[in-house]
């Protein structure tokens, strides 16, 4: 797991602001981990942000480093553009600090976002963050990177672009959608590109190192001249997904990073968001204790529950109808109480964090209670859990358990798609003593389950 503390460290960083258009609560955390690598942006109005200026420091920081919440737009609907991003950095914090001031900026500045054209404008900018970078004196030989999940939200649509593990869901009447699509080495197209620019994946890391196949930063992964970036071994172009948003079903927006996502399915996700928002607890306060419930009692375990975590929540507002946020409140606990009578048009809530925590790590742990680390602070790996080997921590030959082979990169699940990565299963089996025979098609990674039509709520998240 690379260097975590003896104990986690759960000051949170929180905000929240909001128009007549949407309203957010954001919380991070940096937990167990030694360092906190995570960034954030959270613009109200995107007519607030500066123009980007290659090198210009005190630019950037004259706008308060141009990545808080700023004030409302007076201009009508049809002009009024927020936007919100999460970045998870590994290998230092540099790449995400930059991203979380710039990415926006580098968005607006595009030809595509003048006129209207958000989904090539979010693509643009990703690739124009790459190129800020290396031209930035101070980031040029930064080897850092990060995972990026952004989205762009009008009063129409709601527009994710999306590269690496972090990931973006919306509740529509309380099932989750996917806005974005978690970039891990073993899907099989992030692996033909990896392989076709001349690296491998083994272990389910990009050249046995780095977790995630797609991120801004990450030069060491982008140094083929012959191809284009898009093409490189770990390229930072984004997956986008625009949403048409109906205000009669759609009710929220999250974007969070790993720390979260390895924790909680999407579904289970936006049933603890509507059992805070149905006892109604503001938004900060729901991304807290979302960040509480996920943090691990102890270290000793599989390392989930010891990243850092932050996570965005984004209520969309019925700006037509003049809807304020206690109306929405209203709306949501309302469908909760039909869904509790039987009503299948609407999902429900959770169980009580406390119940989930037991059934997450234990019946002998309590949420908000976590002890010292099983080892102590570990210092033996200077690396980054991103950019490392995962170590089994069992001896050859030990029984192998269903906990053991979902804890090992073996099986991955990205958001509703769940990925067998068979390479990796027979090393994990050969480690146990098993047999590592594998039967079937010559394909190192086989899809057994496919994930429902993006257009359409799912009320399981796998």
């Amino acid at each position: 797991m690379g260097q975590i503390l003896s104990s986690p460290l759960k000051e949170k960083a929180s905000e929240s602001g909001g128009d007549n258009y949407v309203a957010y609560g954001l919380s991070c955390m940096q937990g167990w981990r030694i360092n906190m690598e995570d960034a954030h942006a959270t613009i109200l109005d995107m007519k607030q942000v500066h123009d980007y200026r290659d090198g210009d420091e005190e630019g950037a920081n004259a706008a308060n480093n141009n990545n808080t919440a700023a004030a409302p737009a007076d201009d009508g609907s049809e002009d009024h553009v927020a936007f919100f991003g999460v970045y998870d950095g590994h290998g230092g914090e540099k790449a995400a600090i930059f991203t979380g001031d710039h990415l926006h900026e580098l968005i607006k500045a595009t030809d595509a976002y003048k006129t209207g054209d958000y989904i090539n404008a979010l693509k643009e900018g990703f690739l124009s963050c790459d190129q800020a970078i290396l031209r930035d004196f101070f980031m040029r030989d930064d080897d850092s990177g990060c995972a990026a999940t952004s989205a762009l939200i009008t009063a129409s649509k709601v527009v994710c672009g999306n590269a690496g593990d972090s990931r973006t869901i919306m509740s529509i009447n309380g099932y989750a959608k996917a806005l974005s699509y978690d970039h891990k080495p073993s899907n099989e197209g992030e692996k033909a590109r990896i392989c076709s620019a001349g690296g491998y994946v083994d272990m389910g890391r990009v050249n046995g190192n780095l977790a995630l196949s797609r991120g801004i930063g990450d030069f060491e992964f982008k140094k083929n001249v012959n191809l284009p970036p898009e093409e490189q071994i770990v390229t930072c172009y984004p997956d986008v997904i625009q949403h048409e948003i109906n205000y009669a079903n759609d009710e929220f927006v999250v974007l969070a990073c790993d720390g979260i996502w390895d924790c909680l399915t999407s579904q289970n996700c936006v049933e603890c968001v509507r059992r805070g928002i149905y006892e109604r607890k503001s938004l900060v306060e729901i991304c807290e204790e979302l960040m509480e419930l996920c943090c691990a009692p102890n270290s000793g375990g599989s390392g989930i529950g010891c990243d850092n975590m932050s996570v965005v929540i984004v209520a969309l507002l019925d700006h037509a109808h003049g809807e304020t946020l206690e109306q929405w409140y209203d709306k949501i606990i309302a469908r909760v109480e039909l869904a509790e009578k039987g009503d299948k048009k609407y999902g429900g809530i959770s169980a009580p964090y406390g119940e989930l925590y037991k059934q997450m790590y234990g019946d002998g742990y309590e949420i908000g209670q976590q002890g010292s680390s099983k080892s102590g602070r570990r210092d033996s790996d200077m690396h980054d859990p991103e950019m490392e080997e995962e170590g089994l921590g069992d001896v050859a030959g030990s029984p192998i358990t269903l906990q053991k082979l979902l804890q090992s990169n073996a099986i991955t699940n990205e958001n509703g798609v769940i990925y067998l990565d068979t390479s990796s299963a027979q090393s994990l089996l050969a480690h146990f003593g098993m047999s590592d025979e594998v039967t079937g098609d010559d394909d190192d990674t086989e899809k057994v389950e496919e994930v429902a039509d993006e257009d359409a709520p799912t009320k399981a998240d796998e």
